[in-house]
């Protein structure tokens, strides 16, 4: 999947053709409705709709990070509501050494081994979307999972 530079907060950089973001200093960018102005935020160019999907994210050694899908409804003005009900689904890792699930209320997840691979299926018929810790190609490990009822475009 390719980022989407449209979508990027000011101070996100991107490289390695559009599949490398992080931060960097402010950049003045032209305003765009589908950029996020507030929150350190950036969607692929391509959503889904339907059917199955899995990819993966690589999130290293850094010590806090967000991964998931976004309602291509939402608002990228102002502060995001990180929460299912507003059509946000994410997990996380803050301060090095607590990862959370971003629901209401938040819900800390008891991870041993620090990811540094995040697989992220989305099932969206089924309204399945599960993360998994993804270091070894050939032993998928749950992290967490999400139960909604998807409607129009998601986009990871």
């Amino acid at each position: 999947l390719k980022l989407d530079p449209v979508t990027a907060h000011p101070l996100l950089e991107l490289f390695k053709g559009d599949t490398v973001v992080q931060c960097g200093l402010y950049q003045r960018r032209d305003s765009n409705p589908k950029r996020f102005n507030s929150s350190n935020c950036i969607l692929t160019s391509k959503g889904f709709s339907c059917g199955q999907h899995y990819w993966e994210v690589i999130v290293g050694t850094r010590n806090h990070w967000r991964v998931g899908i976004i309602k291509g409804t939402v608002s990228r003005k102002g502060k995001l509501s990180k929460s299912p009900e507003h059509g946000v689904w994410l997990i996380g890792l803050k301060e090095g050494n607590v990862y959370e699930a971003f629901t209401t209320p938040r819900a800390t997840l008891p991870l041993t081994a620090r990811p540094q691979r995040i697989g992220i299926y989305l099932h969206y018929e089924r309204g399945e979307l599960t993360f998994y810790n993804a270091d070894s190609p050939d032993e998928l490990s749950p992290i967490y999972s999400f139960q909604a009822e998807f409607q129009g475009q998601l986009y990871p």
